[in-house]
C-alpha cells in the first residue's frame, strides 16, 4: 500500500501549526491482525466468501468486491449468502453467481474445497443464516477471516479485520485489497462504491470520515460509475416496494409522546405487493419524521422469524437490539424474534426496551 503524503502545515494567527484536513481516523484494529489476514490471502488459493443472511448494500458489495478482486488475482471464489441479492442489488456486476447453498460444492466428512473463508459484513457467524447453520462443521474446519465494521462484532475470526469507525465493510475491504497489494478492477469497484453508498447513506452518516472519502475517491478512479449507482440504488424503486410502502405507510404509530415512531410489514401485505417487494428504507422513514428519537420497522419474515430494523441518530439502538439478540451500529441496528412470536409480542417486548433507552 503507498502511504499517502503528510498534509502541508500551515500557521494560524497565533503560530501554531494547523493542517489542511482533520486528523486521520484512529487505527482500530492491530497490525497483527491486518498481517495475517494479508498472509493466509496469499497463501489460499481457493477461497470462500460469505456475507449476511437478508443481505445489504454493504453485504453484496462485500461479497462482490472481493470476489472479483481476487479471482482478478488468480484465484478460485465462491460467493454465498442464505439470501439471494434483490432488486437493484441484483443488477451488481457478478451478482448472479451468489450461492445460497453449499451442499451441492462439498461432501460431508470430506476434505472441504476451500482453504481459506472470509465471512464479511456479519457481526457473528449466526448471522450467515443457513449458510452457517448447516454447514458449522465446515467453518470449524477452515481458517477464517471475519472482515466488518459493526460495534457488536464478536471477533469470531483467527484474523479479525473489523473497524467500528469505518462507514462500511467495504471501506475496511477497500484498504484490505490496498494492504494486498492489489488494485479493484471496474466491476470490483463498482461494486465495492454500492457498498460504501449504501451504508453511508450515500455519505451522510455520523461514521463518514475523510477516510471513507479517500476511499470512494480511489474507488472512483478505479472506474465505479457513481452516477449510475447513485440512481439505482437510491432513486429507482421496483413498483412492489412502492406498493408495498403505501400499504406499510398506513400502520404507522407513534409511542412515547411521539419520541418513538414505527411500521409494520405482514406476511400477506408483502405478498400482495408483488414481484420487488422490498421493506428497505422504512425504518429510516420512520425515523426521520419530526419529534421521532428511535424509529423501527417490524416485518413478518417468509421463514416466520419477526425482523426489526431500528434506526436513531441520537440513540445507541444497537444496545436495544442486543437486548433481544441481535446488534449492529450505535445508528443502526437490528434483531428478529423467532416463532411462535407474532408482530404484536415483538412490539410489546421492544416498546418498553427503546423508552429505557430514551432516558
Amino acid at each position: 500500500m503507498v502511504a499517502e503524503a503528510p498534509a502541508p502545515r500551515l500557521s494560524d494567527q497565533r503560530g501554531v501549526a494547523i493542517t489542511e484536513e482533520p486528523a486521520p481516523v484512529p487505527a482500530t484494529i492491530p497490525e497483527p491482525d491486518w498481517d495475517h489476514a494479508v498472509e493466509l490471502i496469499h497463501g489460499a488459493n481457493r477461497v470462500l466468501l460469505c456475507s449476511h443472511r437478508k443481505p445489504d448494500g454493504d453485504a453484496i458489495g462485500s461479497l462482490l468486491g472481493l470476489g472479483w478482486t481476487l479471482e482478478a488475482a488468480g484465484k478460485h471464489v465462491t460467493l454465498a449468502c442464505a439470501d439471494a441479492p434483490a432488486n437493484a442489488l441484483a443488477t451488481l456486476p457478478g451478482a448472479e453467481r451468489i450461492v445460497q447453498d453449499l451442499s451441492p460444492l462439498y461432501t460431508v466428512g470430506e476434505a472441504p474445497p476451500w482453504d481459506l473463508a472470509i465471512v464479511m459484513d456479519a457481526s457473528g457467524l449466526d448471522r450467515l443464516g443457513s449458510i452457517y447453520e448447516n454447514n458449522r462443521d465446515l467453518f470449524a474446519a477452515l481458517p477464517l477471516i471475519d472482515v466488518d465494521h459493526h460495534i457488536t462484532n464478536d471477533r469470531f475470526g483467527i484474523a479479525n479485520v473489523v473497524d467500528p469507525t469505518a462507514a462500511s465493510a467495504t471501506e475496511v475491504l477497500s484498504l484490505l485489497i490496498e494492504r494486498l497489494g492489489l488494485t479493484p478492477n471496474v466491476p470490483a469497484a463498482t461494486c465495492l462504491m454500492a457498498g460504501l453508498m449504501t451504508d453511508s447513506l450515500s455519505f451522510q452518516t455520523e461514521s463518514t470520515t475523510p477516510r471513507s472519502m479517500r476511499v470512494a475517491a480511489r474507488l472512483l478512479e478505479a472506474g465505479a460509475p457513481v452516477a449510475k449507482l447513485a440512481f439505482q440504488l437510491f432513486r429507482q424503486r421496483p413498483r412492489g416496494s412502492a406498493l408495498l410502502w403505501s400499504k406499510a405507510l398506513g400502520t404507522l404509530q407513534f409511542a412515547a409522546g411521539g419520541r418513538i415512531g414505527w411500521l409494520e410489514v405482514t406476511r400477506a401485505a408483502m405478498d400482495a405487493a408483488g414481484p420487488g417487494a422490498d421493506s428497505g428504507g422504512l425504518s429510516g422513514f420512520a425515523g426521520s419524521i419530526t419529534g421521532v428519537d428511535v424509529g423501527f420497522v417490524l416485518e413478518e419474515g417468509q421463514d416466520g422469524n419477526i425482523y426489526v430494523s431500528l434506526r436513531s441518530a441520537t440513540v445507541d439502538v444497537a444496545r436495544v437490539a442486543s437486548e433481544f439478540g441481535g446488534g449492529g451500529h450505535v445508528r443502526a441496528a437490528g434483531c428478529h424474534f423467532a416463532p411462535p412470536a407474532t408482530i404484536a409480542d415483538a412490539r410489546a417486548q421492544l416498546l418498553p426496551a427503546i423508552e429505557r433507552a430514551l432516558g
